[in-house]
């Protein structure tokens, strides 16, 4: 069916994708070099919709954060509760961005606020993503840490100065 109406674009850059292998569920723009999904539409399901995998991750993440906010609310929990709600989707948001970041510098073409850069554009605003990306996982982490169980002078017990005492 694809070979009657000419190549499918590839959402990120609006080059023509090769065929897709069959029972594949991911392929990749030989252009932009994004990984990209298939997947059954929701209404139709006789369609395919194409989505580049960082966008995935986006809406699982915050489909994550979502449930977890809900979560902590009806179940009332507390702060390791909420750290955890906010820590694991930022997480997730920063590792696709670094990922879609290095793959803009690499390629020099970025897609941001559905507008493609090409050449030096794209390559400054993969940097952009990769330094955003990476104090998202930064953040992330530091709040992951805080959760660790500290003894009662406030040192971690599987700590070195824990040992020595």
């Amino acid at each position: 069916m694809m070979d009657r109406f000419g190549l499918t674009q590839c959402p990120y850059c609006s080059t023509g994708l090769l065929p897709w292998t069959p029972g594949k569920r991911l392929h990749h723009c030989e252009r932009c070099q994004r990984p990209l999904a298939i997947y059954r539409s929701i209404l139709h399901r006789r369609r395919f919709r194409i989505i580049p995998l960082y966008a995935a991750v986006h809406a699982i993440a915050a489909i994550l954060a979502v449930v977890g906010f809900a979560s902590v609310l009806i179940a009332r929990g507390g702060v390791r509760a909420i750290v955890l709600a906010i820590a694991v989707p930022l997480a997730l948001f920063g590792a696709s961005d670094v990922a879609d970041g290095y793959l803009s510098w690499r390629t020099h073409i970025d897609r941001s606020w559905r507008k493609v850069r090409e050449g030096r554009g794209g390559r400054r605003l993969g940097l952009a993503k990769i330094a955003w990306g990476s104090m998202g996982c930064f953040v992330a982490v530091c709040g992951l840490l805080a959760l660790a169980p500290a003894g009662p002078d406030g040192v971690p017990p599987h700590s070195a100065r824990a040992g020595a005492r």
